[in-house]
């Protein structure tokens, strides 16, 4: 019985090292953190949606590639309320002007493929607005 609570005691110790480690991690780069530290910035608004851009988020990722963080809030057309808010980390080619959704609230989307945004106002408006300041493409 006396190892029992040993082996407790060692596993209880050894969780809270961990949880201080990734707490230290966190403070020292809060925007590891999913959502903190975002600088939104309103793109777009339809009847359906508002989308907002991250602009601190930009990276460039190889000639006319970039990568963003972007924010849509789903509203309900009855009454202007939100209904559902999603944050994409987007890949956006500026020379063609395609776009991917890599990450979707966080969730990573493997094989992620190249989309036209189809006339679709709040895809078109992240795309001019986010590849309007990118140099090189």
């Amino acid at each position: 019985m006396h190892k029992i609570t040993i082996k407790t005691k060692k596993l209880s110790v050894t969780f809270l090292n961990l949880l201080v480690i990734i707490l230290l991690i966190l403070s020292l780069k809060p925007d590891i953190a999913y959502g903190i530290k975002s600088n939104w910035t309103e793109i777009s608004k339809t009847e359906f949606g508002i989308q907002y851009l991250d602009k601190d988020s930009l990276t460039n990722k190889e000639k006319g590639v970039i990568e963003i963080k972007t924010k849509y809030l789903r509203m309900d057309i009855n009454n202007a309320k939100k209904i559902e808010e999603n944050i994409y980390i987007m890949r956006i080619n500026c020379i063609n002007n395609r776009y991917k959704d890599i990450s979707v609230n966080g969730n990573i989307k493997i094989g992620a493929n190249w989309e036209d945004p189809n006339g679709d106002k709040l895809i078109n408006d992240v795309i001019t607005e986010s590849c309007k300041n990118v140099k090189d493409y």
